[in-house]
């Protein structure tokens, strides 16, 4: 017998601080697909969604799946974006049952209007129409806020294993096969979460330098799940810290089967982890006079760029991508060779595509979502170097095969610079973002990047070294000067030592 599964995804880092709200036209400009959408996009790539699509063949699943929903990171979900999304994959999942199981592939740190744990709300109302007795599975990125609420809701969840996050499809894998054992009744799985009072732990997640915090973290819940009868699964997030809402930070996940207190107890000492390894980080963001500094410093031939991450105007955390402090500083040092990916301005955009290919261009770039951050506004006079609809293909590591939108777009030529100026923010994670506009990363000498993690597993290879500075843009660890009004108190680092 053909088991039916329903599968749907809303997706969204919700930077509370962030003043501008996502809406729905947010969601549409990035990655939002019905059903025949989804196949023809997400099959054969390393995503979530491409290992839904898989598994559904190998297990012979009649697959209903009418939207997969993803919005960029940035400031709250409007209540309309949420309600519309939820209310089409509602409406749709009514209309599938009887259901055998459901799978959700989720993010973990949406935050909506009227919800400070959205993705608990999207449990709660697929769990009162499915019922008690349907297994519901979920997958969470590695940055996920996750909750109590969360854990009762779903039977399995697991979570992303790496950052830069290369491991999707094998999250979602792990996460369909467990659902499969829990339609045949070969499992009865639950989950247990445990947590710290810790807002920002485990190294933010990172794995790629192959040692820290996150990697030690890997390697006790490997043993744990090995040791443990039962246990069927362990995730751990290391939380999204610009989040003011009550549950933000590190969680442990253990889904097993059945219900045994032996999983609390494992639960609850690698939980103790969390708090011993906190204020462990194998990245350290530079002044900007230290950055440039490094930045002056003569290439060796053929050693390829030096990677300055822009860290706290990263659109991937839901920063505005618009902030100008660090263009300004390197354009002052008169450093030459240097790549910008990207500058988010609307306008400016709109300005270089209006001039055309080889036209002159002056235009006010920049600064203009929230100055306070970041930098205002600086006046630039160059040449439109090259012109893109802003689509490109992911060939790197890091979501190979899907596609992304960085919307209507130029390459601002300046003496010694080339900045991209696009319509969307959206950070930097894979070459073909410089490629597209007739950048060859390989050979610029700076790879000015508005990036914190992801970018790491498609540049580093190619890269003499890579440093981060701290630029004044929203994603700041400076978290003392947020107006925190939700989260829970005491925390570590706010007021816990």
């Amino acid at each position: 017998m053909s088991l039916t599964v329903f599968a749907a995804s809303i997706m969204h880092e919700s930077h509370t601080f962030n003043i501008a709200p996502t809406t729905l036209d947010d969601f549409r400009n990035a990655d939002y697909l019905d059903g025949a959408a989804i196949d023809g996009a997400m099959r054969g790539t390393r995503s979530e969604w491409g290992a839904v699509l898989d598994l559904a063949d190998e297990f012979g699943w009649h697959l209903v799946h009418p939207l997969a929903a993803y919005a960029e990171p940035a400031g709250r979900v409007t209540d309309h974006a949420f309600d519309h999304i939820l209310g089409i994959i509602t409406r749709a999942l009514e209309r599938a049952m009887p259901v055998h199981g459901v799978i959700l592939p989720l993010h973990g740190a949406m935050v909506t209007e009227s919800h400070d744990d959205a993705e608990g709300e999207i449990l709660r109302q697929v769990r009162a129409i499915v019922g008690l007795e349907v297994p519901i599975a979920v997958t969470l990125d590695l940055h996920a806020n996750a909750t109590e609420n969360m854990a009762c809701l779903a039977d399995i969840i697991t979570t992303y294993r790496t950052t830069p996050h290369t491991d999707t499809y094998e999250t979602a894998e792990r996460a369909g096969r467990l659902l499969q054992r829990a339609m045949l009744g070969e499992i009865k799985p639950s989950v247990t979460l445990a947590h710290r009072p810790v807002m920002s732990g485990l190294d933010h997640g990172r794995t790629i330098a192959g040692h820290g915090a996150m990697v030690e973290m890997l390697a006790r819940l490997r043993e744990a799940e090995a040791e443990t009868p039962g246990v069927l699964d362990i995730g751990v997030t290391a939380g999204f810290v610009w989040a003011d809402v009550p549950f933000t930070g590190p969680t442990v996940l253990v889904t097993g089967d059945e219900v045994r207190p032996e999983y609390r107890a494992v639960a609850e000492r690698l939980a103790d982890f969390i708090w011993d390894s906190r204020g462990q980080e194998t990245v350290r963001l530079l002044p900007m006079d230290e950055t440039i500094s490094i930045a002056r410093k003569a290439a060796p031939a053929g050693s390829g760029p030096l990677l300055i991450g822009d860290f706290t105007d990263n659109p991937g955390g839901g920063a505005h991508g618009d902030s100008t402090g660090l263009v300004l500083a390197l354009l002052e040092a008169g450093i030459k060779g240097v790549a910008v990916g990207t500058i988010a301005d609307p306008d400016a955009a709109a300005a270089g595509l209006k001039a055309g290919l080889g036209a002159a261009v002056t235009v006010d770039l920049g600064g203009k979502k929230d100055p306070r951050f970041g930098g205002t506004p600086i006046r630039l006079t160059g040449t439109v170097g090259a012109v893109s609809d802003g689509i490109y293909v992911r060939k790197g590591k890091y979501m190979t095969g899907t596609k992304a939108n960085m919307g209507p777009s130029f390459r601002l030529d300046l003496d010694g610079m080339q900045i991209v100026v696009a319509t969307h923010a959206t950070q930097i994670d894979d070459r073909e973002q410089f490629r597209i506009y007739g950048i060859e990363p390989e050979r610029m000498n700076i790879l000015a990047c508005k990036a914190m993690n992801h970018f790491r597993v498609d540049f580093e290879p190619i890269a003499r070294g890579l440093i981060y500075v701290d630029a004044g843009g929203i994603c700041s660890l400076d978290f003392k000067q947020f107006p925190w009004s939700k989260l829970r108190r005491p925390i570590w680092p706010l007021d816990l030592n």
